[in-house]
């Protein structure tokens, strides 16, 4: 390949950062079905109630205390060469419980995996950013939802089927992510990075423009909101679904995955409908929080009644597959070349703070409403007024717009 060619992005390089990009999925959900196994191995173990479950969520909290200091350090360092080394740590971390049998070092081990993610996800999604412009990157980075979602269902049943094996088995998978690096290593390249304030004078008055870092804060605020409505039914399925009397493992796994699959279909609509240049930030916004206040008025209102629970869920999922697509191009637009990985990073930390949180919002209102269907519906009764007033907002505007032309 000639040094002095610009290489070009093609769809393989999309497809292998997104596969990339999954590898969070697989560390949030291919453990959850062996947690019960894992804390009946380490009953001897103080305060494991509560230790097994930090298992599974402290790599999400690195994850949202890390990508900031990881987008720095890749607007300075460079993404692929921090890719490559994210995917080798994750395969060490994630492969390390095979071989342990202490919990708190176990523990330990899911902290250098949050690690790994904060590297992986920061970097493949710059990296998007940087190979790919206007709708092409629009499309790839709402199919990174699709993806993320349609592999958590694979993820779920593999994991299932290999803890049958034990509950050390399915740490094995995280090994994958060793044929990853191999092939960023191979195939990826280092976008062209100048010296900072040769960068500066390479940007155009437009991209200067572009970096406002108070925009980029609210753009953050909101994300952390969405984190929270995105993941607080997928969090608390097992109790919504409890409260209607669906109490089988297998029945709940299964309509779990139907949620999931809802989110997938969602983030399709993001990439075929709502990628047109009519369907604007706000608009995007006002749909899908429509349906996810919809669906939780929903849940909320079920009442004992199953179909109405279900109904609600998946409505709520089809929300949450066009909010998180919506909120992830909305900050990629807003960032400059210079300042891509920074701003992901900010984002990434964010969303992952808003996963964080969600548990202590349903739970706290759980406790003061009476249950999780009360907590989830209170939270739907402020969501469809905010959906509402974007919607009547962008319109007048648009309005306006249209009258002065």
């Amino acid at each position: 390949m000639n040094n002095n060619m610009t290489p070009v992005a093609r769809p393989f390089h999309a497809w292998l950062l997104l596969l990339c990009g999954c590898m969070s999925v697989l560390a949030a959900v291919v453990i959850a079905p062996v947690l019960p196994q894992m804390q009946e191995h380490f009953a001897a173990t103080p305060n494991v109630e509560f230790m097994v479950p930090m298992a599974l969520t402290s790599p999400g909290l690195v994850i949202a205390l890390l990508s900031m200091a990881v987008g720095i350090l890749a607007d300075r360092t460079g993404r692929k060469n921090l890719l490559v080394a994210g995917l080798a740590l994750y395969a060490v971390f994630g492969v390390a419980p095979v071989f342990l049998d202490s919990l708190p070092t176990i523990i330990g081990t899911r902290i250098g995996v949050g690690l790994a993610e904060a590297i992986i996800m920061t970097s493949s999604v710059a990296l998007i950013g940087d190979y790919y412009s206007g709708v092409q990157r629009e499309r790839y980075l709402a199919l990174n939802t699709t993806l993320s979602s349609t592999s958590a269902v694979m993820f779920i049943a593999i994991g299932g089927a290999l803890g049958e094996l034990g509950w050390r088995v399915p740490f094995m998978l995280y090994s994958i992510s060793i044929i990853l690096a191999l092939l960023a290593l191979v195939t990826l390249w280092e976008p062209k990075r100048h010296q900072p304030q040769e960068l500066l004078e390479s940007l155009s008055d437009e991209e200067k423009a572009l970096w406002n870092p108070l925009k980029v804060a609210g753009i953050c605020a909101v994300t952390l909101v969405g984190g929270i409505l995105f993941m607080s039914v997928q969090v608390h399925i097992g109790y919504l679904l409890h409260s209607v009397d669906i109490t089988a493992p297998g029945t709940i796994g299964l309509l779990a995955s139907m949620g999931q699959v809802a989110v997938v279909i969602g983030s399709i609509s993001f990439r075929f409908f709502l990628s047109s240049s009519w369907f604007v930030t706000p608009v995007r916004l006002a749909v899908a929080l429509g349906f996810i206040g919809c669906g939780y008025l929903l849940i909320g209102n079920a009442n004992g009644a199953a179909e109405i629970m279900v109904t609600g869920v998946m409505v709520a999922g089809l929300g949450g597959g066009l909010l998180l697509p919506t909120m992830m191009v909305w900050n990629m637009s807003n960032l400059p070349p210079h300042r891509r990985a920074l701003g992901t990073g900010a984002w990434m930390a964010a969303f992952f703070l808003g996963q964080f949180f969600t548990p202590m919002v349903v739970v706290g209102l759980q406790d003061v409403l009476g249950s999780h269907a009360a907590a989830i519906g209170f939270i739907g009764q402020f969501v469809v007024p905010v959906a509402l007033l974007l919607a009547i907002g962008q319109r007048l505007v648009r309005n306006r717009v249209v009258s002065l032309a």
